[in-house]
């Protein structure tokens, strides 16, 4: 009896260990992303398919990714860092090409190998055909693929008429002058450097990676008559709080009148307020025709280990149906004209809905939600194509350029 209670103890300490065997993944991918920047059910469904285990890593910035890809510690094998970045990355080769010929990847093959090229919405391929030239003249689009996009913003508190009005007729220049108003506005800023020199830029209706306005040069630091135009705007513009993801929301309640944004953390901060249960929007965003165009991107490191595994999930996150879910997840300006054409399908049927909660009665339709918001299908929604040619992207920029920016930023807030 005790011989036969060993040999079944043992037998079932095989079976548990041999279960552990087949369950265990086989391989890790790890992926270096931003923070609740991901459909967590695409990420399980995944790890399901190719019997994986997906190790997030989340980071607040691009810059902070390109620190942790350039350092070479971990072998990340996909990350998402910013457009800017990228180009960066690419020059410094820190990326490698996606395996974008390769049939077994529909997603970005299609029928005829050249899918990759032409499923991007138009006026963000016309951005990356503009911008990622390398030195022999060829756009090197094979080394990422945008995530989401957008375009840089003003958020509004509606409840004073005159903002809008303010807003709509000035651009980036309702941030910095206040005699455009008569009455007493309270106006935010990012606390990010980088970001109030280009919309003070911006606002001027310069190049936002300009560093000299008297040579037209965007090369090197920025000069000594910018960094004082720079500060003597920032102060006189005053502004009444400096802050990141508090901005939208402090706007969105009205304790600020308007800020600069980002196009997506717009339409966060619409879901938050509907989530808290809030029927009518007093707040809304307006994209100037001066604006500068953002993406994020999926790339693949030279750090990566799992070279397969990457080039699956990034044509996993690219299936059209998997990119309408996360997008829908994550509430940022889908990429794909077929997550595009999805939302507009939808926006037909009554029954199809932006936001819905039973319990508080709030809701938005697709219809209604796409009708308010055309930028969200396209954040460069409404401008010519005069307009768009003219619109950048921001340049990777060195250590230097961003200790002046922060020096400068410093000094007009004392």
């Amino acid at each position: 009896m005790k011989k036969l209670i060993i040999i079944f103890t043992a037998l079932i300490a095989f079976t548990i260990a041999a279960f552990a065997i087949i369950s265990t993944p086989k391989t890790v991918l790890n992926f270096l992303n931003w923070g609740e920047y991901i459909d967590v059910e695409l990420v399980q469904k995944f790890e399901q398919e190719f019997n994986c285990q997906v190790n997030e890593e989340d980071v607040t910035s691009s810059e902070a990714m390109y620190q942790k890809i350039s350092a070479g510690t971990t072998a990340y094998d996909v990350a998402i860092p910013g457009d800017y970045v990228v180009k960066q990355m690419y020059e410094e080769n820190l990326l490698r090409e996606i395996d974008v010929t390769n049939g077994k990847y529909q997603n970005l093959y299609g029928l005829d190998g050249n899918l990759y090229k032409t499923m991007f919405t138009d006026s963000l391929q016309e951005l990356i055909d503009n911008n990622f030239v390398n030195k022999d003249g060829k756009v090197y689009d094979s080394y990422f693929m945008p995530y989401f996009w957008g375009a840089y913003s003003i958020i509004y508190n509606k409840q004073n008429p005159e903002t809008e009005k303010v807003v709509e007729e000035n651009g980036f220049n309702a941030l910095f002058d206040r005699s455009l108003y008569s009455s007493t506005v309270k106006i935010g800023a990012y606390d990010t450097s980088r970001w109030d020199v280009a919309i003070y830029l911006l606002s001027q209706g310069m190049n936002p990676n300009l560093t000299d306005p008297a040579t037209g040069s965007v090369e090197g630091d920025l000069s000594k008559g910018l960094q004082n135009d720079i500060e003597n705007a920032i102060r006189q513009s005053h502004f009444d709080e400096w802050g990141n993801d508090s901005l939208k929301r402090d706007t969105a309640n009205g304790t600020i009148d308007l800020c600069f944004t980002q196009l997506g953390d717009f339409f966060d901060a619409l879901y938050l307020t509907y989530d808290s249960g809030v029927q009518d929007i007093n707040f809304n965003v307006s994209v100037p025709d001066n604006t500068a165009a953002f993406f994020d991107a999926m790339v693949i490191p030279t750090t990566c280990k799992q070279y397969d595994l990457a080039n699956e999930f990034i044509n996993f996150m690219l299936d059209p149906e998997n990119a309408y879910q996360n997008a829908q997840a994550i509430g940022y300006c889908p990429t794909l004209k077929d997550v595009v054409t999805s939302y507009e399908t939808d926006a037909m049927d009554p029954e199809s809905y932006y936001y819905f909660n039973e319990e508080t009665g709030v809701s938005l339709s697709t219809h209604d939600f796409l009708e308010t918001y055309p930028m969200y299908l396209n954040p460069l929604y409404g401008k010519t194509s005069e307009q768009i040619e003219k619109i950048k992207l921001f340049d990777p920029k060195p250590t230097a350029y961003l200790t002046t920016c922060e020096s400068v930023i410093n000094r007009a807030k004392n």
